[in-house]
């Protein structure tokens, strides 16, 4: 099959979503498929085409950039002529402007994968691109006959529940083969830990949608029964689609700066050590932007369990294992709650449990329904 990926972000961009994709795009390359993904050129010093792990990989002059997505018509273009050569158009939403171009597609070729709502703010421009926004992707859904989602129990709490009927649920394909039990001790050191205080770590980009807030103001409670804690936050701030809000973190951590340490990015040799050194992984999501949560997966591969908030979406994979606690959205009484029930009660994780979430089960699902839609 021919495939071609389209989305705004691709590698190096870190993102749940852009590393989904890029997980999906090597994956079916890797079982022969031709796989094609246009994205936007996102960063000038990247070239507009290469092959990266055998994918053809497509980067489309800016127009200008709108919160995390931006204006391309060379991108739009681009799409209504590769989807005259591919066998499938698999563009993963939210796209702001893919509806535009839906009549000039076959859409008998199209599968979105819906990946989240939006939420683009309150003011009078925000509001008109987020209509605008959920006008154009419902173009999209209602010429598809299948879309894929992350998870059903997201899709039928989100906008276009009412196409349900019609989802697929594929979940990210995670390669499992890279995670597991690390000795983090170089790790520690290098961050200056000192003795064995309870460690509360979390993975993501230093971005609104995460919470983040709400875990710092947990602090509190987490001191009622603990005097030795400490508070990792690992994550990038500084290259990130929207903005970054490390100001807003950086004011919180200072009413607790023998609690809380903000760490940045890590590599992926320190991403799996760090893994291994928390006790809990907490992902306090409060928005809808945030649909899965990837790293909960990982955590669990390394052994450690997981604290996330009970939404949908970020609330199956503890659903799903038992291997964790869900807490209140924007509580942080009860994120400090199920945190101290974790720590005081270790959760044993069996990584056979895991294997719904392998990478070859994914991408065999993938492969299955791309194949459904052009037999």
């Amino acid at each position: 099959m021919k495939i071609l990926i389209i989305l705004y972000y691709y590698h190096p961009y870190v993102s749940g979503l852009s590393l989904l994709a890029k997980a999906q795009a090597e994956g079916l390359s890797r079982r022969g498929h031709t796989v094609t993904v246009l994205t936007l050129h996102h960063q000038a010093e990247l070239p507009k085409y290469e092959v990266l792990n055998g994918v053809h990989v497509v980067r489309t002059k800016v127009m200008a950039k709108i919160g995390k997505g931006g204006i391309s018509w060379d991108c739009l273009r681009k799409i209504i002529a590769l989807s005259k050569t591919h066998d499938i158009v698999n563009p993963h939403l939210p796209m702001a402007h893919f509806g535009l171009i839906v009549p000039f597609i076959d859409t008998q070729k199209l599968v979105p994968q819906y990946h989240c709502d939006l939420n683009l703010g309150d003011g009078f421009l925000s509001r008109l691109l987020q209509r605008f926004s959920y006008w154009s992707m419902g173009r999209v859904l209602a010429g598809s006959s299948q879309v894929i989602a992350t998870s059903l129990d997201y899709f039928s709490n989100c906008h276009f529940s009412k196409y349900i009927s019609s989802a697929r649920q594929v979940y990210p394909p995670i390669d499992q083969s890279r995670f597991g039990l690390r000795n983090a001790e170089t790790l520690k050191k290098r961050l200056g830990i000192d003795g064995r205080p309870h460690l509360i770590g979390f993975v993501g980009r230093i971005v609104a949608e995460k919470g983040l807030e709400y875990l710092i103001r947990a602090i509190p409670f987490l001191e009622k029964k603990y005097d030795d804690f400490l508070i990792l936050i690992a994550g990038d701030y500084e290259n990130v689609a929207g903005g970054s809000v490390r100001g807003e973190i950086d004011s919180l951590i200072s009413q607790y700066p023998d609690r809380v340490r903000l760490i940045g990015y890590l590599d992926f040799d320190d991403l799996i050590a760090f893994y291994n050194l928390i006790d809990v992984l907490v992902l306090p999501s409060v928005d809808p932007l945030e649909a899965f949560g990837m790293v909960q997966v990982e955590a669990m591969l390394c052994g450690t369990p997981v604290v996330a908030s009970d939404m949908p979406g970020v609330r199956e994979v503890i659903r799903k294992t038992g291997y964790g606690r869900l807490a209140r959205v924007c509580d942080p009484q009860d994120i400090a709650a199920k945190m101290i029930d974790v720590l005081d009660d270790p959760i044993v994780i069996d990584r056979s449990q895991l294997t719904v979430f392998d990478f070859d089960h994914s991408i065999g699902e993938y492969e299955k329904l791309f194949s459904e839609m052009i037999d």
